[in-house]
């Protein structure tokens, strides 16, 4: 019988595909292409990712995946050393009484039975919610093989990321009040409504972006989380940055400080400067009902009702539209600076883009939006 690696590698021929093509198309990295044509088991971080990889590049192949882990799985088995000195033990024992074997015998079925879970060989069937394919399912992991992915995410599900070739795993570690997501960087805390970026693998660099959509508590029922999560482009592509000076012409296509009626003219205000463009956070604190809007670079625009107590955070590289139906109940802030968005009982709309000072810097501008 062939072994995984000879029939992958024959599968891979026969498709006439090369491995950096299978990188490619797959995006599992080269290392553990490799290892899993070689059996070079031992390169997987644990056996969850080897068996959802195998999965995968199986399928890919157009081999049957199931029966690559069985095969794998009978390799392990194989691999046990067996119990030498005991079946050379011809020592001669005395006959148990029927009752204690049957018991040892009961005992040990339970165990084996728990083994089976513990160790992942045999799995309770997970909710079907909805047969999302943005993410791809690999024993409990998911594998973020697209830019983003937006679905409902149960308390203890991950997501592995790809960054910079490798995966990088995310954990819902509780879903609460807030929502704890786990990294090799540390665990954060985001509210519902929250946008984020995140450093997941401790490098200091931002991996992805998280949005919270809406926070899911039922009785009797695993918590869960509708999220947003982007992979920041930055990390496999070069990074595009943040949109400079706001001209006058772009200020009117944008139908930004201007407007035909004299009374209604605000001038635009300097909320922060900076020596270079970089990403910044907006964070609003509510004292009161408000109808609050918000759109954050070319993210869908999202609304809510916010109360007392509510907060809205969210990380901005370019620009920044806001709404809200009663400014006075606004506490905003940008770029950590306060600033006043408007008076009890006023709706307001503004923008915050960025602008080049004349030494040559950038500022933040709080801009009308008539």
């Amino acid at each position: 019988m062939d072994s995984i690696g000879t029939k992958l590698k024959s599968a891979r021929a026969a498709k006439g595909v090369s491995v950096e093509q299978v990188v490619r198309d797959t995006h599992i990295t080269r290392r553990f292409i490799e290892a899993m044509e070689e059996e070079d088991f031992e390169q997987f971080p644990g056996e969850a990712y080897l068996l959802g990889f195998l999965r995968n590049y199986a399928s890919y192949l157009g081999l049957a995946g199931e029966e690559i882990v069985s095969l794998y799985q009978n390799i392990k088995i194989q691999e046990q050393p067996a119990p030498i000195d005991e079946l050379l033990d011809r020592k001669v024992r005395r006959p148990l009484p029927l009752g204690p074997i049957l018991i040892v015998l009961a005992v040990l079925v339970v165990a084996g039975v728990l083994a089976l879970f513990l160790t992942g060989v045999v799995t309770i069937p997970s909710l079907d919610r909805g047969g999302e394919t943005a993410a791809e399912a690999v024993d409990e992991l998911f594998v973020l093989n697209e830019p983003f992915v937006e679905r409902r995410f149960l308390e203890g599900d991950r997501i592995a990321i790809p960054v910079d070739g490798e995966n990088a795993t995310i954990e819902f570690v509780e879903v609460g009040e807030r929502v704890a997501i786990g990294s090799e960087a540390g665990i954060v805390h985001l509210a519902g409504s929250e946008r984020r970026v995140l450093d997941i693998t401790g490098e200091g660099s931002a991996d992805i972006s998280v949005s919270i959509r809406q926070i899911y508590r039922e009785e009797g029922e695993t918590p869960s989380v509708v999220v947003r999560v982007d992979r920041v482009i930055g990390r496999d592509a070069p990074e595009e940055p943040p949109a400079a000076a706001v001209s006058d012409a772009e200020r009117t296509e944008l139908a930004l400080g201007q407007t035909i009626e004299p009374s209604r003219q605000v001038e635009s205000r300097v909320v922060a400067q900076f020596p270079t463009l970089q990403e910044y956070f907006i964070e609003a604190d509510f004292r009161g009902l408000t109808m609050f809007r918000w759109e954050v670079d070319d993210t869908p625009r999202e609304e809510r009702y916010l109360q007392n107590g509510d907060r809205v955070r969210t990380s901005v590289r370019d620009i920044v539209r806001i709404w809200a139906s009663n400014a006075g109940n606004v506490r905003l802030r940008v770029a950590g600076n306060p600033v006043e968005l408007g008076d009890q009982g006023e709706v307001v709309a503004a923008v915050i883009r960025w602008s080049e000072t004349e030494d040559g810097g950038y500022q933040l501008e709080l801009l009308p939006q008539y």
